[in-house]
Parts: structure tokens; sequence; C-alpha cells
């Protein structure tokens, strides 16, 4: 790997991580784990808490859905991107799972610690998955 090429992936990542989108990503992020929570916690009173949490992801992830795709990304949403936005949270959970087990059972480090390791490699992750096979030109 020459100078000139590190150069254009320095380039290249500084352009698709330090930009209005991915930003608008990180902001998105917040406000859905917020929604997650908050439907999670309102399921929770009709429902066991464990199927409360899982159903309160699904209508928090279809609310990101709309809003990833009207604010983030300008694009018309459609089943096919939603079924893409949904498999673009894969790799995401798998890292997630990953770091935690590693940061928890392996390096003993809090539950927070893991939580936060995970968001912070995972986050990008997906949001390069979401800009190229969810939101991308097809």
């Amino acid at each position: 790997m020459g100078v000139t090429t590190i150069r254009e992936l320095f380039f290249k990542l500084k352009r698709t991580f330090v930009s209005k989108k991915f930003i608008e990503f990180c902001v998105l992020g917040v406000i859905n784990t917020f929604v997650h929570a908050k439907f999670s916690q309102y399921f929770s009173y009709v429902m066991q808490p464990n199927v409360a949490h899982i159903v309160g992801f699904f209508c928090s992830n279809f609310i990101a859905f709309f809003l990833s795709s009207y604010i983030i990304f300008k694009k018309t949403p459609s089943l096919q991107r939603y079924i893409r936005f949904g498999i673009s949270y894969i790799p995401s959970s798998i890292i997630g799972f990953l770091v935690t087990f590693i940061t928890i059972n392996t390096l003993k480090l809090p539950q927070f610690w893991a939580t936060a390791i995970a968001a912070a490699t995972g986050g990008p992750i997906t949001f390069v998955i979401m800009k190229i096979y969810t939101f991308g030109k097809k």
C-alpha cells in the first residue's frame, strides 16, 4: 500500500464519517434508542418484558426506517428498502454480541463499557452498509 493509496483511503473515510449524513445517523440512533426504550416500557405493561422488548425494537426500527429514508438519505421508502434496512443491522448485531461477550467475559469490563464499545464499532459499520446496500443507487 503506497502513500497515495493510504491518503485516498483516509480522505474517503473522512468524507464518509465527517459528514452531515453520518451525524444525522448518529442523532437518529440516539433518538431510536430512546423510542425503543419507551415502546418497550409501554408494551411491558401488557405483555411479558422480553416480548415487549422485541415488539419495541421492531416498532422503533419501523420508525427509524422512515426517518432514515426521508431525512438522512432522502429516498422514497419501499418494501425492498425496508427489508434491506433490517438486513443492514445484522452485522451490527453480531458485532454487538461479540464485543459484549469479549468485554464482559474476557476483559471483565462493566456492561456499560461493553455497550459503548459495541455501539462505537457497530454504528459506523451499519452506516456504511445502510448507505451502500439499503439506500445506495440501484
